[in-house]
């Protein structure tokens, strides 16, 4: 054994395993040992060793205050200790293990002896932080006698044995103090348990104080829950509420205000030492929000179903829960010392994190109803406007009928008789299209038939004319054929309803809006634009497809079915019927329904910019191949091409109509007066009735566009009526018989025109043709004696402005009533011989 002990090495080895009172003893065992082998750096590294096992950082050197307190405190408190002496270096080791040892061998030893009774000191014994801690220290401590390793187990076992009774009669204290509602004491334990690393028993105490009692989350009833009618709307108002609000306040403020008392206790509890809120708050809305959401949209899709609605529109609710919810369990939470400052910001993230599923089946659901209810709107107007037609085509026919059944009462009975029979031919029992009258302002043959049941009618008025009676009722059956034909056009303007075109943007409007509510949400982002986009382009489909362009198409065809010449040709006058003589009734509808349309697109143009831009839905610069875009340009372009075609086609109706009034209005004697007699009245220098007419007629259409579409369009427009007028003008003169005398009313005319063109049209372009005109009467007023004279103002083409040639001008001058007689004359100075000068001819 001695010889062992001569080498170091040996003797190292056997020091190393042995525990602190062993060691001493072994250093004592020879002098060679205590000297030479267990001293200096041997001896320091086995100190050191102990304190780095402790949790100790060995250090090169101190500075002079860590040595002075070294030296100066040599009675430690054993919860300090650990504080006090976080280093350490090789040659203080020794010193620095001596205090712990002084602090803490006690403990160790009772623990190794198994003697837990009056295990901590008397200062201890009413305040179980200082014991946790301090058991918490004599683990640590025990670390230190791992080299020896059955001394360590056994501490330890009889250790973990001890601080289990220990937590068991904290958490006893604990229920008992929660009970007595002493919070304060409980908190104390908590913190008890939080020292001990015990936080799953603090956080399992907490949940167990924290379980939602199931009334809270019964639902009301459906009836009470939903609302069966949508509120009414201001301009202003943003209400879309399908959810009572009253009665979700109901449900969700007692589940806000127990989740606020749980955030009270739990800063009472834990306050800043360890985190519960979040994942209490996290829990109930997983386990309780989550739930109480899906109950209510299955609730909602069976109160659809109830109603006769559509069940898949269930998540039309979802902006008003989840908006709801974001304000009671986000907003309307108290502030959180356990949580932190950003509580609420936290709150937020957890509800958009698990309702996100919910936003994303929300977008993708709503295109899809909103959509389903513009066509419904749309649709059920058509229909509305097809009642409100087929009503006032059977007021019409009430009416006719109650005037036959009079006239039919004041009948002698033979005659009676005798009309009874014919009446059966013309009534509407026996006449299919009088029976049922015109189902739908859009139907296509509607118009054409009501124009043959009319000029049928008109013809059977002359094949009875030796019955009166049987006369009276053809004449009334006209009347009934010729109000359809003045419904349908006073029917034109009421094609497009501006009011519904308001209410459906309006309604896009809060539908974009509601989406884009969701904007907070960043991971949806791109999908919220989307669906924006996809309502805007819905809106404007919908508008196009089942409004505007049916209603244009309809009122197109109703300016080329119009034909004023077959109507002004009747003289039967009714009371009921006061049909227009200065306007061209399709014409004058259709400007009404540019106005409306012009004012849709540009109430479209508003919302583009003032909602979709702003809110960066459209970017303007970088989107341009948009289809959202494109689609606005093309309902655009939609509406400027009907609006060309229905103009073009409104001025050919115009110009029919100033034909017409050329044709019966204008005299032969107006410009050919006969010769002057004695008893003839004087007739006064001013235009005829035909061009006072025809510029009334223009007055009442040139101006119709004002205000209702852009200045380009009315400018072409006065323009294309003005050089097409100044056509009619031309083939009107060319057909008139108008001699020196009656020149004066021609010029009358023509300076009236003039004056409507320049005066009151103001189209630059135009006016150079109707001064070229008002020098056409230079031609008749020249007497047939002055022909030489006539002559040379043919030839002089600057005199007409350089409007007409010469050809057009000798046309002109043929239609002088004594053409005959100065033809010669006026050949002779145009050509220098006339026609019979010629020795051939």
């Amino acid at each position: 054994m001695d010889g062992l002990l001569k080498v170091p090495k040996v003797v190292i080895n056997i020091a190393s395993f042995l525990p602190t009172t062993d060691y001493l003893s072994f250093q004592q065992v020879n002098k060679q040992v205590h000297d030479s082998v267990l001293q200096g750096e041997n001896d320091s590294k086995y100190w050191s060793l102990k304190l780095t096992r402790m949790g100790l950082q060995m250090v090169r050197s101190h500075d002079t205050e860590d040595s002075k307190l070294l030296n100066d405190n040599d009675n430690e408190d054993p919860i300090a200790i650990f504080e006090v002496y976080k280093s350490f270096t090789s040659q203080e080791s020794k010193k620095i293990f001596a205090k712990f040892y002084h602090c803490y061998n006690s403990f160790a030893k009772k623990l190794y002896n198994n003697n837990l009774a009056n295990f901590f000191p008397n200062s201890y014994s009413n305040d179980p932080l200082k014991q946790i801690k301090t058991l918490n220290f004599i683990k640590r401590y025990n670390l230190s006698n791992r080299n020896d390793l059955k001394t360590y187990s056994k501490i330890d076992t009889n250790f973990n044995i001890l601080r289990e009774i220990f937590i068991n009669s904290v958490l006893k204290e604990m229920e008992l103090n929660y009970q007595s509602n002493d919070l304060v004491t409980v908190a104390r334990f908590i913190k008890v348990l939080l020292v001990s690393n015990e936080e799953n028993n603090a956080i399992e105490f907490f949940k167990s104080k924290a379980d939602l009692p199931p009334s809270l989350t019964v639902l009301p009833s459906n009836d009470e829950l939903f609302l069966r009618e949508q509120p009414q709307r201001g301009e202003d108002s943003k209400s879309t509420d399908i959810i009572n609000p009253e009665t979700l306040d109901k449900l969700l403020d007692p589940l806000r205000d127990f989740l606020n008392e749980k955030i009270k206790l739990a800063d009472i509890l834990f306050q800043e030492e360890f985190p519960v809120i979040l994942q209490l708050v996290e829990s109930f809305i997983q386990d309780v929000l989550l739930d109480i959401l899906s109950n209510i949209l299955s609730n909602y899709s069976g109160f659809l179903k109830s109603n006769d609605k559509d069940s898949k529109a269930n998540y039309e609710c979802l902006p008003q829960l989840y908006f709801t919810f974001i304000k009671k369990f986000g907003t309307e939470l108290n502030d959180s010392v356990n949580a932190g400052s950003t509580f609420r910001k936290v709150a937020d993230e957890f509800l958009d994190l698990y309702l996100e599923p919910f936003v994303v089946n929300y977008l993708n659901q709503t295109t899809r109803v909103f959509e389903s209810l513009i066509s419904s709107q749309l649709v059920n107007y058509d229909i509305q406007f097809q009642d409100k037609e087929r009503e006032q085509n059977e007021k019409i026919y009430n009416s006719l009928k109650d005037q036959t059944d009079t006239t039919s009462t004041n009948n002698n009975d033979s005659s009676n008789s005798h009309s009874t029979t014919i009446i059966s031919a013309t009534t509407p029992e026996a006449e299919p299209k009088l029976k049922t009258p015109p189902q739908s302002v859009h139907s296509t043959n509607n118009i054409s038939d009501d124009k043959l049941d009319f000029l049928s009618s008109f013809t059977k008025i002359f094949k009875f004319s030796n019955n009166e009676n049987q006369k009276l009722k053809q004449q009334l059956q006209l009347a009934y054929n010729l109000n359809l034909i003045s419904n349908n056009l006073q029917n034109i303007k009421s094609l497009i309803s501006l009011d519904l075109c308001y209410k459906i943007l309006h309604e896009t409007s809060e539908k974009t809006d509601e989406i884009y509510r969701f904007h907070t949400m960043e991971n949806l982002l791109p999908l919220i634009k989307l669906r924006c986009q996809e309502i805007f382009k819905i809106l404007i489909t919908q508008l196009n497809k089942n409004h505007v362009k049916p209603a244009f198409e309809k009122a197109i065809m109703l300016l080329q079915k119009y034909n004023p010449n077959e109507l002004e040709q009747i003289e039967i006058k009714f009371d009921s019927l006061s049909p227009g003589n200065s306007r061209v009734e399709p014409l004058v509808q259709f400007t009404e329904l540019i106005n409306i349309g012009d004012i849709i697109l540009q109430m479209i143009s508003i919302f583009y910019k003032n909602e979709l831009i702003p809110k960066k839905i459209i970017d303007k610069n970088k989107d341009f191949l948009n289809d959202v875009i494109q689609s606005k340009k093309n309902f655009e372009t939609s509406i400027d091409d009907f609006v060309a075609e229905g103009l073009n086609i409104g001025i050919n109706k115009l110009m029919d109509e100033i034909s017409f009034v050329f044709k019966t209005l204008q005299l032969p004697d107006d410009y050919n007066p006969p010769p002057p007699s004695t008893n003839s009245p004087i007739r006064d220098i001013k235009p005829t009735k035909c061009a006072i007419r025809v510029v009334e007629l223009l007055s009442n259409h040139c101006f119709l566009l004002t205000g209702a579409t852009d200045k380009g369009t009315i400018d072409v427009y006065q323009q294309e009526i003005g050089e097409r007028f100044f056509n009619e003008i031309v083939k009107h003169l060319k057909k008139s018989f108008i001699s020196t005398e009656g020149a004066i009313w021609l010029i009358c005319d023509l300076n009236y025109f003039y004056d409507f063109i320049a005066n009151k049209l103001k189209q630059k372009n135009v006016v150079p043709y109707f001064v070229g005109l008002k020098s056409i009467g230079q031609l008749y007023i020249i007497s047939g004696k002055d022909s030489k004279e006539l002559g040379k103002l043919i030839s002089d083409l600057g005199k007409f402005n350089g409007i007409f040639t010469q050809e057009e001008i000798y046309e002109f001058v043929q239609r002088r009533s004594d053409w005959v007689r100065v033809r010669k004359d006026v050949e002779k100075v145009m050509y220098g011989l006339g026609i019979r000068d010629c020795c051939i001819m």
